[in-house]
C-alpha cells in the first residue's frame, strides 16, 4: 500500500483492532503506537503482530511513573527485543513536577536500553525539552522524536543539528506556541501526530485528524500540501527502520 500519511504518535491501545484497520486503509496510514505501561505496551506489541503500517513503541509514560514499579520498569524493558522504538517515555515537570526524581531514574533506564541497542525515542518533555535534549546528547541516542513540540523556538536548530525531529499535533489549527513552532522549525525536522485518543479543547484528536494536519502546516508554511506530506514521509523513514 501506498503510504501518504504518518501518525508519529498514538496511544493506539486505547482504539480497538478494526478502528486501526480502518484509520490505516481509509487514509493510506502508518500508526505508530505507544505504551504507557506494561500492559498497554503488551497490547501494542499484539496489535503490530495484526496489523500492517503499524509499529510498536513500547515504554512507561512520566505520568504513570509514580504508580508504577521498578520491577514493572525492567519487565517493560524485558520487551526491547520485540521492537525498535521506546515511548512514550520522558520528563514532565509541568503536569506531574511532583514525581521529577523517580522520572529521571526511569527515564534514564530508557536512555541507556536504547543507547545500547540503538533503538529510537518517541519522548515526553513538558516543561523539561533542554533537559530531555541535553540528556538524549550524552547518552549519545541517534533518533529521537520531541512528541507535541511546544518548545523554546532556539531549541530547534539544536534538535535539526542532532538530526532529531519534532511531531505536529491537530492541535496546531489553534494553539499559538504550536503555530509558531511551525513556522521556525525547518520542514526537515517535522511528522505529525495525534496523540490520540485525547480529547483537548473541544477537539476528539484521533488519527482520522492527521490529513488536517498536513493541510495546516501547509497553510502556515505557505508550502503546497503535497511537498508538506511528502516531506513527513522522508523524515519518517530516517526514524522507522521498517517503512
Amino acid at each position: 500500500m501506498e503510504i501518504l500519511y504518518i501518525d508519529a504518535h498514538c496511544h493506539a491501545d486505547d482504539f480497538e483492532l478494526n478502528v486501526l484497520e480502518n484509520f490505516i486503509s481509509r487514509h493510506k496510514m502508518v500508526i505508530i503506537g505507544v505504551g504507557m505501561d506494561y500492559a498497554s505496551s503488551l497490547k501494542i506489541i499484539h496489535y503490530a503482530e495484526q496489523l500492517r503500517n503499524f509499529i510498536p513503541c513500547i515504554g512507561i509514560h512520566p505520568w504513570k511513573v509514580g504508580e508504577v514499579s521498578e520491577q514493572e520498569l525492567e519487565r517493560v524493558l524485558s520487551l526491547a527485543d520485540k521492537v525498535d522504538c521506546l515511548g512514550e517515555v520522558g520528563l514532565d515537570t509541568k503536569f506531574v513536577p511532583e514525581t521529577i526524581d523517580r522520572q529521571r531514574k526511569f527515564f534514564e533506564r530508557f536512555l541507556k536500553a536504547a543507547s545500547e541497542y540503538d533503538m529510537l525515542l518517541n519522548v515526553h518533555s513538558a516543561g523539561t525539552w533542554e533537559e530531555v535534549f541535553n540528556l538524549l546528547r550524552k547518552f549519545e541516542i541517534r533518533r529521537a522524536i520531541f512528541h507535541w513540540y511546544t518548545g523554546p523556538l532556539g531549541l530547534l536548530k539544536h534538535i535539526e543539528n542532532e538530526g532529531y525531529f519534532i511531531t505536529i499535533n491537530p492541535s496546531v489549527r489553534f494553539q499559538k506556541k504550536h503555530r509558531r513552532v511551525v513556522e521556525e522549525a525547518p520542514l526537515s525536522i517535522l511528522l505529525t501526530e495525534s496523540d490520540g485518543p485525547y480529547q483537548y479543547r473541544g477537539i476528539f484528536l484521533n488519527p482520522d485528524l492527521i490529513p488536517d494536519t498536513v493541510r495546516e502546516i501547509a497553510q502556515i508554511k505557505n508550502i503546497n500540501e503535497k511537498t508538506i506530506r511528502e516531506a513527513i514521509i522522508h523524515n519518517s523513514m530516517k526514524l522507522f527502520t521498517s517503512l
